[in-house]
């Protein structure tokens, strides 16, 4: 097989019902992208198509003509409902029959007699390839993989037929697909910089001309449970690429400020985490419309006992009361859900926890208890804090 030298993008072609229904998350794809930007190669135009022939074949004829290569996942099985290779034989040889491949045959044979298990007549349709395809090995399982070659209108491209299964697929991209696709003279370098405290369109407006289309590096933002995050992205010869993202990196930081926390996936709580220990410091909770979610984000984090003392779940009033000393004539005067509440479960926790810092929620978290005054999806959080004149920080109350 020729080796791709070109620079054009390759497109990810997903396979199956259970992906359109949204019975399984498609995973493959995301590694996929991956994977082929750390070997140089930008992907390109992702879809996903059910298990119907027809229509697997449109979007395989589609993406094949405009990218230089295509990289299908899933359909290879054994049952009926598995169209990947009909699919193909429509695109690269219409009008012809598939052909059962000697090579298949006998892999097939040998995994079933390793096992000491009969083989179903069936199994043999994965030996099926277009006359004009080759088989792609699979060491770890009965599905071999197809490559074939289209052209038309001037533009070849590549299409390679891998497994569904993750751990079938990945190590056959990085044997057979990556070593023929690979550009060393290209590279897709990323960089990812998470934020909090600022909506999307005001960082955005903070970014201003970086987030220009056609710019490169492109700039680009997403948000996702309360996180910003600046992408950035440059591709080129090594050197000038890692440079120019560099470069885009530090004027992000210099217009975004102090709102950005972490780079490249770094999770808000492990920030907090070294931040704490770095400062000697310790951290507890008091939750109550959060119910232990706070305490489950900051445990995520491995070696977050060294700075997460513990922490309360007070969902009852009287367990505020008995747990972390909150008056219960503050709660007749004000409520569970206010400022006063909040503070003195804060101060409680500071006590209880013997720490140096305690946050505490409290809310309507719905979907009823709401009144016009403090409607669904009002919370407080206060923050207390040791050795300091205030131990409580200012209160913030947020409506959803």
């Amino acid at each position: 097989m020729n080796k791709v030298v070109a620079s054009a993008a390759v497109a990810i072609l997903s396979v199956g019902d259970e992906l359109i229904l949204g019975q399984i998350e498609d995973t493959n794809a995301s590694w996929l992208a991956r994977a082929l930007q750390a070997i140089g190669r930008m992907p390109g135009e992702r879809r996903t198509v059910g298990d119907d022939r027809a229509a697997l074949a449109d979007a395989l004829r589609a993406l094949a003509s405009t990218h230089a290569a295509v990289i299908v996942s899933g359909g290879l099985g054994p049952t009926l409902d598995d169209l990947t290779r009909e699919a193909l034989l429509d695109v690269v040889a219409r009008g012809e029959e598939l052909v059962s491949d000697e090579s298949g045959v006998e892999h097939l044979r040998g995994w079933f007699e390793k096992r000491g298990r009969p083989m179903p007549v069936s199994n043999l349709r994965q030996a099926l390839r277009p006359a004009s395809a080759r088989l792609i090995p699979n060491p770890h399982g009965t599905a071999p993989g197809i490559a074939a070659d289209f052209a038309r209108d001037g533009n070849r491209c590549h299409i390679f037929c891998l497994p569904g299964p993750p751990n079938e697929m990945k190590p056959m991209f990085d044997a057979f697909v990556a070593p023929v696709l690979r550009d060393d003279s290209n590279i897709v370098a990323t960089a990812a910089l998470h934020s909090i405290g600022l909506g999307e369109s005001t960082l955005a407006e903070r970014l201003g001309d970086l987030m220009e289309r056609g710019r490169e590096p492109s700039v680009g933002t997403t948000a996702s449970d309360g996180i910003v995050s600046i992408r950035v992205r440059a591709t080129g010869a090594h050197d000038a690429a890692r440079a120019a993202l560099d470069a885009t990196v530090d004027e992000c930081l210099k217009r975004a400020g102090n709102i950005v926390y972490g780079r490249d996936g770094e999770p808000l709580a492990a920030v907090v985490g070294r931040m704490l220990v770095e400062r000697g410091l310790t951290i507890s909770t008091a939750e109550s419309c959060t119910g232990g979610l706070l305490g489950a984000f900051i445990t995520e984090v491995a070696g977050s006992s060294a700075w997460f003392m513990g922490g309360a779940i007070t969902y009852a009033n009287e367990r505020k009361t008995s747990d972390l000393g909150v008056a219960p004539a503050t709660i007749e005067a004000y409520g569970a859900v206010s400022h006063e509440t909040a503070i003195e479960m804060a101060r409680g926790a500071l006590a209880r926890f013997n720490t140096d810092i305690a946050i505490a929620t409290t809310g309507v978290a719905g979907p009823s208890g709401g009144s016009e005054v403090k409607p669904v999806g009002t919370v407080y959080v206060a923050v207390a804090l040791r050795g300091t004149a205030r131990t409580a920080a200012p209160v913030m109350g947020v409506r959803r």
